[in-house]
């Protein structure tokens, strides 16, 4: 075979890989992949809240929120004002805000002022007979739309939580945002609309078409739409995880995943895929923390490698993998962000934006501290990646640009005393002595006061059934209706 009959066929079958890499990614993400846009990585309220402002400041026509928490606070209050002064100059508003999420500014009454001046909004799944057990789906989302062509997705809400307590020693959370420009944001906008329809609500101005939204730039992304009906993201979260061939990193503020999940994560790293899990030292949902560190083991046996932020808070939501592809938006590692909630997230193609995205993950691995087996299984794993840096090294010229991506992710892995180290066994022992005392509780207070469980479990099956015996008559309702017609 000569050589241009073998180079003719090796594009070939690079292009036949590709297009079945896309077709794995559209099938099981449920979108299509946008090219032309422009993402700007924000991170924390320092990037983010400002941003936000600036652009809602800008707006022109309409302006679209899709919240998880609107917090009644002093930044929600100044949002609001921000708010309303577009609705008097003219400028079309429509919200939609988590009923538990933002329960403490519902009762509040906080929104009211947006209704009475003219905004389209709505309460997500607020509860009622006809919701029944559905009450525990919610929608997690954090998005805002601005006149159609900026859009920002992310983890961060409308709350001052986020900026910590500085007067009293309480730093700012860590978590990471994206402001987007081109063909995506029309995807963003079509979810929104989805969820406000959902609800009753109706878009005020009608949406453009994706092909009146031009390029801002050239990055590949698609949406991640996901829905209780869907589970988009963590079908997608799967299958790239399946094609990692070198690097898997992942943040997440809230870490239970499935026994599905944690095994892939274990296949992956006994191939040989450096994969790193950081999450918070201290949360403000202790008892997730807690669950969390009994599934460190498994992890770390199967050379998972396993980091705790040293901050107040971690609460971004992230996946890198092998410097091109990466995920950043919403969605927790838990049952409820996959199977229950709306979430929204960007998938991310684009080699420039990951390779950001690599360097804020280095630097936060620079402010927490590594989970360990023991002293000599880090001593060997420290050795085994040492040797793999050393083949890295031998590889020939023409492949400089892989090396230099791959010293990057290298360099951190052989100086582990940047960070400190923390053996597992404290913090999974004190883990399940919490856990077990807090099973033995629950059982003394069942042994004297059983209304704890038979109550709760009544009110539990009274909105349920209650909920499906409404919804039930409505629709036979509806149907001899249609028949008399």
């Amino acid at each position: 075979m000569n050589t241009s009959t073998s180079t003719s066929t090796s594009t070939s079958t690079t292009r036949t890989r590709n297009a079945l890499i896309e077709q794995m990614m559209q099938r099981a993400s449920g979108a299509p992949a946008r090219s032309g846009n422009r993402i700007d990585l924000l991170l924390d309220c320092t990037d983010n809240f400002p941003a936000w402002e600036a652009a809602l400041l800008s707006a022109r026509e309409l302006i679209c929120i899709e919240m998880y928490i609107f917090a009644p606070d002093a930044f929600g209050t100044r949002l609001r004002q921000i708010l309303l002064d577009k609705l008097a100059e003219g400028v079309k508003v429509a919200l939609v805000y988590d009923w538990i999420g933002s329960l403490n500014a519902h009762l509040r009454g906080f929104f009211k002022p947006l209704t009475e001046a003219g905004a389209e909004v709505r309460s997500y799944n607020p509860l009622g007979w006809v919701s029944g057990i559905g009450i525990l789906s919610r929608n997690h989302r954090k998005s805002f739309v601005i006149d159609g062509h900026t859009a920002f997705v992310s983890g961060l809400c409308i709350s001052a939580a986020w900026k910590g307590k500085p007067e009293k020693g309480i730093e700012a959370w860590r978590d990471t945002g994206l402001k987007l420009e081109g063909p995506i944001v029309h995807d963003i906008l079509a979810a929104f609309e989805d969820t406000l329809v959902s609800q009753g609500g109706q878009m005020p101005l009608s949406m453009p078409s994706e092909n009146h939204i031009p390029p801002a730039g050239n990055a590949r992304a698609r949406l991640l739409a996901t829905t209780p009906a869907n589970i988009n993201t963590m079908r997608l979260d799967l299958n790239v995880i399946g094609l990692a061939t070198q690097n898997l990193w992942i943040t997440d503020a809230y870490f239970m995943p499935t026994r599905m999940y944690v095994q892939a994560l274990i296949n992956a790293a006994k191939a040989g895929v450096d994969v790193r899990i950081l999450v918070p030292r201290t949360s403000d949902i202790k008892w997730i923390g807690t669950v969390s560190r009994t599934q460190y083991r498994q992890l770390l046996e199967a050379g998972v490698r396993v980091f705790e932020w040293n901050g107040t808070m971690i609460h971004a939501k992230s996946a890198i993998i092998d410097g091109q592809w990466a995920r950043v938006g919403s969605t927790n590692l838990n049952l409820s962000s996959w199977y229950g909630n709306r979430e929204l997230d960007v998938s991310i193609e684009d080699a420039d934006t990951v390779h950001r995205l690599e360097h804020v993950f280095l630097d936060d691995l620079n402010h927490a501290t590594e989970v360990i087996l023991n002293e000599k299984a880090h001593a060997e794993l420290k050795e085994h990646r040492q040797r793999m840096f050393g083949g890295i090294k031998r590889l020939h010229k023409g492949q400089a640009k892989s090396v230099m991506r791959q010293a990057l992710q290298l360099s951190h892995a052989l100086d582990t005393t940047m960070s400190g180290t923390r053996l597992v066994d404290e913090s999974e022992a004190w883990s399940y002595l919490t856990i077990g005392i807090a099973i033995l509780l629950l059982a003394v207070l069942i042994w004297f006061v059983p209304q704890v469980i038979t109550w709760p479990l009544m009110l539990v099956l009274l909105i349920g059934g209650g909920g499906t015996f409404v919804h039930a008559v409505k629709q036979l309702a509806e149907f001899k209706r249609g028949r008399h017609k």
